[in-house]
């Protein structure tokens, strides 16, 4: 069962490195639903953050999502020595105010600006690539406009989700892309249309992928 109001953290398997996404999404707080929200004009901090890591430095690691608490926190840095990652490129300047049941969100006219043009250059450009299981997922606004604003699917299948027949990207290797990349000529690679549930794909060229953004006639 997957919760929807408890907190999460991400896991970097392969550099045992914890992202706690608090520290990033618009109101600080790590639920699956605010993990997958994402404003039209402004994005989402944490995927921007997540997605150019695993252009990077992550790319290709093993990637999963835990529930965040106390016990976990403890087991993972010191049983298994993970360490937090906070050098963020990318954080949302942000003011957070708890008044008892209400939290109280402030941001800056002129940070608001910066992270709409930071979105926009960025969406519609990359495709996010399990390289396991030959699968990929267009980073574009056909997949933000889902009505359920779901994330991208390996975020939502949680380490306690996954099943060996699969419907998880959890600890996967997975890395952000652009679209045509050189990786998709190393074999087949499958476009997944739909999120959780529909398992309907199709083999996407780079022509395609032009050609659905308008690059090509």
């Amino acid at each position: 069962m997957i919760m929807t109001e408890k907190g999460n953290l991400l896991l970097n398997l392969d550099k045992k490195k914890i992202m706690d996404p608090a520290d990033l999404v618009f109101v600080g707080n790590s639920s699956l639903y605010l993990l997958a929200f994402v404003h039209e004009e402004f994005g989402n901090p944490f995927q921007y953050e997540l997605f150019h890591l695993l252009m990077n430095q992550w790319k290709g690691d093993r990637i999963t999502l835990v529930q965040d608490t106390e016990e976990a926190r403890s087991y993972l840095t010191q049983d298994e020595k993970f360490t937090y990652h906070r050098n963020y490129k990318y954080k949302l300047r942000r003011r957070i105010i708890k008044e008892g049941m209400v939290t109280r969100v402030t941001i800056e006219p002129k940070e608001m600006k910066r992270w709409a043009r930071r979105w926009q250059a960025f969406i519609n450009q990359y495709v996010l690539v399990n390289y396991d299981s030959h699968l990929f997922i267009t980073l574009d606004k056909r997949l933000y406009k889902q009505t359920q604003q779901m994330t991208p699917y390996f975020v939502l299948a949680t380490a306690e989700n996954r099943k060996e027949s699969g419907g998880s990207w959890s600890t996967h290797r997975i890395g952000v892309e652009p679209i045509g990349t050189e990786t998709f000529d190393a074999g087949d690679y499958f476009e997944m249309f739909r999120l959780i549930g529909n398992q309907s794909a199709i083999k996407l060229s780079k022509e395609d992928s032009e050609r659905k953004l308008g690059l090509r006639d």
